[in-house]
């Protein structure tokens, strides 16, 4: 469960929800022993002093009188992320607090950028508003965002929720890919190719059969590379996914822009095709389970103007086959799951 903190009190002058309860735009917290006290972290009379510096275009609701903050998600040393309650003069504003280790000026430029390019909150492809940004705090500050997350309705809702979302998701990317920002830092194929190779050693140090298997597969995707043509790199998100989805009315919102580069669009376009997987095999039993979405969802961005992936699907689909294997393995101890995303892998580059 999420932990409420008030870490301070300073006075300085259309798809049908499989329930009816609404999400925050954030994951679960980790457990209470692996985080630190709250006041180690968010020192709330520094954060009322800098929302006190922001422009109004910036911060147009007065004065903060008091800051309250739940963590959301502890990932040391990368990023910590915090639903965050500012009261001033009789109102409450909720946001969505994100501290980085770096980056986090690169990310809350990229949303910027985003937000001015129309993915605003008018639109029905938009991302969280972005509030600011405190370099002194590494502090990103943006909308707390109010809906239904993606995965619930593909854990959970029925098939034609599940087609709906698909398309909604699918939307979003091709929109995305076409008029997202042509800045940001370049993921050329080879740099894939040496994550993947990183992972693969990973699998062959703990030995066995899955150790051969990823060899095999890591082979064929050096293959595989090695024939694909050079596509134009377009805006990546770089960990688009169902997780990091919410439908808020009509308005889809994707967050967590923290992986953003310039890339493959194959590579967004086969890492949501085997999140969606993953997630029936996790929860529906079969990583055939959401087919139809995954169809759905290729179907509706190649209408929707995406980019031309065909060719270099299947490879960046069984690199994100070894890299799911490797985490099954090393951080969850999940051995067959493990061992359906290597033989997965193994298919789809046969």
């Amino acid at each position: 469960m999420a932990k409420t903190s008030h870490v301070g009190t300073h006075s300085p002058d259309s798809v049908a929800p499989p329930s009816a309860n609404p999400t925050s735009s954030a994951p679960v917290a980790a457990s209470r022993e692996e985080e630190p006290p709250l006041s180690g972290i968010l020192d709330p009379v520094e954060l009322i002093n800098q929302i006190r510096q922001l422009p109004p275009s910036e911060w147009p609701h007065g004065v903060p009188q008091e800051v309250q903050a739940k963590v959301l998600r502890w990932r040391p040393p990368t990023r910590c992320t915090f639903e965050i309650r500012i009261l001033t003069e009789g109102q409450s504003h909720q946001l969505i607090g994100k501290v980085y280790a770096a980056l986090g000026e690169g990310v809350y430029a990229v949303m910027e950028e985003l937000w001015r390019a129309g993915f605003n909150r008018d639109a029905e492809n938009s991302i969280p508003q972005p509030i600011a940004y405190l370099p002194s705090m590494r502090l990103l500050l943006q909308e707390k965002v109010e809906g239904l997350e993606a995965k619930e309705v593909f854990q959970h809702g029925d098939q034609p929720s599940r087609i709906a979302a698909a398309e909604r998701c699918a939307r979003w990317l091709a929109r995305f890919h076409a008029f997202g920002p042509r800045s940001g830092p370049p993921v050329p194929i080879e740099r894939v190719l040496r994550n993947t190779e990183r992972r693969w050693r990973v699998i062959a140090e703990l030995g066995g059969d899955m150790a051969a298997k990823s060899e095999r597969l890591f082979r064929r995707l050096e293959s595989a590379a090695r024939n694909l043509e050079t596509p134009t790199s377009r805006p990546s998100h770089g960990d688009f996914g169902i997780h990091n989805i919410i439908f808020e009315g009509k308005r889809t919102v994707v967050f967590d822009l923290g992986g953003y580069g310039l890339a493959d669009p194959a590579r967004d376009v086969a890492r949501f095709i085997v999140k969606l997987e993953r997630t029936g095999l996790e929860f529906l039993g079969s990583i055939r389970a959401l087919d139809r979405a995954v169809e759905t969802f290729i179907e509706t961005y190649v209408a929707s103007g995406g980019a031309p992936v065909a060719e270099r699907l299947p490879f960046y689909k069984a690199h994100c086959y070894l890299k799911s294997a490797k985490m099954d393995l090393t951080a969850r101890g999940l051995h067959e799951r493990a061992e359906v995303m290597l033989d997965e892998g193994l298919r789809t580059l046969e």
